[in-house]
């Protein structure tokens, strides 16, 4: 009970939202082809299952970073972001260490909204790939279905035609990568807004921030 109790809506955003987006995108296209499996699978891990296999999983996405391949130039907007942080803190500590004592501060100071911004733009960098991906997937559907051609298909335990067949996964393949481009916009937006809050918040509250990281000489 107590762990539940330390857990706040950022690290359920960071962590446990792109597992479940993980989940369902893999779900989708079981309950296309065979939503009988889909169905078994969910009957038989629950509620509490999915959650726990979304933490698992959001952890996993974390690990990887994959969001980091989406943004052109990501190393450069990084090390430039960092670059200013140190600036204005102290040039010779770690940027990381850094952006804890600032997210620490804040939330001493119950200003959740810098770690609550962070939360959503990771949360929707992992949403962009994950999206990419399905409609990654979708495509390779087409092109399965195309080239070993079946008079008709099973799909949402409905008989259709191969050309529907085709029309719906050329269809999805569209959807989601018109989603994915959205998810991509909005997580390059929110980034800038997220850094620009760092910077502003470590502006402000220069003095205390070099205090908290006993910080005596005037170093830049």
């Amino acid at each position: 009970m107590d762990m539940f109790k330390k857990i706040n809506v950022s690290q359920i955003i960071w962590y446990l939202l792109p597992g479940l987006w993980l989940i369902i995108l893999i779900l989708f296209p079981l309950m296309v082809f065979r939503p009988h499996v889909a169905a078994a699978f969910l009957k038989s891990i629950g509620i509490m299952g999915i959650i726990v296999l979304g933490i698992m999983l959001g952890f996993f996405l974390d690990g990887l970073r994959l969001y980091r391949l989406i943004r052109t130039q990501h190393s450069n907007f990084r090390n430039d972001f960092f670059k200013q942080l140190q600036n204005t803190i102290a040039s010779n500590l770690n940027p990381y260490f850094i952006l804890s004592s600032i997210s620490d501060i804040a939330d001493n100071k119950k200003n959740t909204g810098i770690s609550l911004h962070h939360a959503i733009w990771i949360m929707l960098g992992h949403f962009t790939v994950l999206t990419f991906l399905e409609t990654f997937f979708w495509v390779l559907a087409f092109c399965h279905l195309y080239f070993f051609s079946n008079p008709v298909y099973l799909l949402f335990n409905i008989v259709i035609s191969r050309i529907n067949a085709l029309a719906i996964c050329i269809g999805f393949s569209c959807l989601f990568f018109a989603i994915g481009c959205r998810f991509l916009d909005i997580y390059i937006e929110d980034q800038n807004k997220t850094n620009l809050m760092y910077l502003d918040f470590a502006k402000q509250h220069r003095d205390e921030i070099r205090q908290f990281l006993h910080i005596t000489t005037d170093i830049k």
